[in-house]
């Protein structure tokens, strides 16, 4: 789990071989979690930053639904299905207070976990310049889908006409190339990292309608398992969510998050 050198140096989930059934038995999926946390220093002890676990129950999200899969054919199997939602998901139990607690404390009593004054500025934390980074997404995919749709595309250019037209004020910093420096969301989804946006959307409407309210859950928990997580992509990725909320997915829950306007009795 340590960083290294000549490591790989990017936290995420390897997918090595996926379910599927062979000759009447079941090929179990496996999965390498590769992660960069730094080793200790002298008699420093190794400590997590926020970010660091955030991206730790992201990527383990990965495994869960990659292990959870079990479709037929390994065509349907593996990550490629809505690949986003079950980690995005996964990464709500960081800004609870009582699963905070649970897997933290203090690195010389580790019986005291965060307080609640801490567990409270994380959660508020997470809504810190939501519509400013909302319009980055948007600004990075208006200009992903030209890029991928015209030849011959002045990428600098095209940047310094998109970025007005989006960040409404914001001035574009001269001498710089926004492109060179692409969201690591979108690395690997060329084409579609708007898709990211949509799986943002989805993991919103799963947690606020079914886990919020008790995130200990294990009927939930199993339920989320068997009709999201087992059929892989045999499936619709909207047929499963539907499936699962009794509904069609909604985009409300996102929105609220966004403006920070909801509240434990926002969805009753």
């Amino acid at each position: 789990m340590y960083t290294r050198e000549g490591k790989y140096g990017h936290t995420c989930v390897v997918p090595l071989q996926n379910g599927s059934l062979t000759g009447g038995s079941r090929q179990i999926p496996v999965a390498l979690l590769v992660t960069q946390i730094k080793k200790e220093v002298g008699d420093a002890p190794v400590l997590l930053r926020f970010s660091e676990v955030l991206k730790l129950f992201h990527e383990f999200g990965h495994v869960v639904h990659y292990m959870c899969n079990r479709a037929s054919y390994a065509k349907f199997s593996g990550l490629r299905h809505f690949v986003e939602i079950p980690a995005q998901v996964l990464e709500n139990w960081c800004y609870e207070a009582s699963s905070m607690k649970l897997i933290s404390g203090f690195h010389q009593d580790i019986t005291k976990p965060l307080g609640d004054d801490v567990c409270k500025s994380l959660k508020r934390w997470r809504c810190s310049f939501s519509a400013l980074k909302l319009k980055q997404e948007i600004l990075y995919c208006l200009f992903d889908q030209i890029i991928h749709s015209t030849e011959n595309v002045d990428i600098v250019g095209l940047f310094k006409h998109l970025h007005p037209k989006v960040m409404l004020g914001l001035p574009m910093l001269e001498g710089i190339n926004p492109a060179s420096s692409f969201p690591s969301s979108a690395i690997g989804c060329e084409a579609a990292c708007y898709s990211h946006i949509w799986s943002q959307v989805f993991a919103a409407d799963i947690y606020a309608s079914k886990f919020r309210d008790n995130i200990f859950n294990q009927h939930t928990g199993m339920q989320f398992r068997n009709k999201v997580l087992e059929p892989g992509g045999s499936k619709e990725p909207i047929e499963l969510l539907s499936d699962f909320l009794g509904r069609e997915p909604s985009i409300q829950a996102f929105v609220y998050s966004k403006a920070q306007a909801y509240d434990n009795s926002s969805f009753r």
